[in-house]
């Protein structure tokens, strides 16, 4: 195991989880109230708002409780069923597939700086992802990748919906080391949250770097080896360390 590696999370790490996420939901709801409007319902605000707090917290619960994120179907059934919408399988399946193109209705903007610091790894380490997954699938986000042209930048993946577990689920972090042959005191994960990013990186020997860009409410008490404002600030830190 020679291989030195780096992984990275998806959500609020690579992207701006915030960006075009009123768009996303607008589109998750078309095809909601679609669906209500045929079996004769006019979903109001209020009953849209509860159904997702009913779908998040059970969403919570199992991702928390249990280290699994519920899938896409999952989800959609959960909601079905707070809205009392009877919809048959074929209807879930189509609305599931909404909720999972919602992404490219409102593509999330990549970090700043991103590109230029994923060639720089890429010349020194294997790059991975490793990322929980709720209403966009590890498939979704690989074609979002493609069209960002940053893909091919990443050698294995790991999402929570292909994988089973999510973090900080050993599993997770131990699937892309060993795919990559990596040991993980010469790899690195990136990612945003103690809970589950820089605590399962640690718990299985790798070192961790909270990046701080898009979200810092982790910064004021955190395990991390590094935290990192900047896209370039973690690739010269990771650079350095192969010198």
């Amino acid at each position: 195991m020679n291989s030195k590696m780096v992984s990275i999370d998806f959500w609020n790490t690579l992207v701006h989880a915030d960006s075009n996420g009123e768009k996303r939901h607008e589109a998750r709801m078309q095809a909601l109230r679609r669906l209500a409007r045929e079996y004769e319902k006019e979903l109001t605000d209020e009953a849209v708002q509860n159904a997702r707090r009913e779908v998040s917290s059970a969403f919570d619960a199992e991702w928390f409780g249990n280290q699994r994120t519920k899938t896409t179907r999952e989800l959609v059934e959960k909601m079905l069923e707070v809205l009392a919408i009877p919809a048959r399988p074929e209807e879930m399946d189509e609305l599931a597939e909404a909720f999972r193109e919602s992404l490219f209705l409102g593509p999330p903007a990549l970090a700043e700086g991103l590109k230029p610091a994923l060639a720089n790894l890429a010349m020194y380490y294997d790059l991975a992802i490793i990322s929980d997954t709720m209403y966009s699938p590890g498939a979704t986000i690989r074609r979002y990748l493609e069209q960002q042209d940053v893909l091919h930048y990443f050698k294995v993946f790991a999402f929570s919906d292909e994988v089973g577990v999510s973090k900080p689920h050993e599993k997770a972090y131990r699937t892309v080391l060993d795919a990559l042959q990596a040991s993980p005191e010469h790899s690195f994960h990136v990612g945003d949250m103690q809970r589950t990013d820089i605590a399962g990186a640690k718990s299985v020997g790798m070192k961790a770097v909270l990046y701080t860009g898009i979200s810092d409410k982790d910064k004021p008490e955190n395990s991390a080896d590094y935290v990192c404002e900047t896209w370039e600030a973690i690739a010269d830190i990771l650079v350095s360390e192969i010198a």
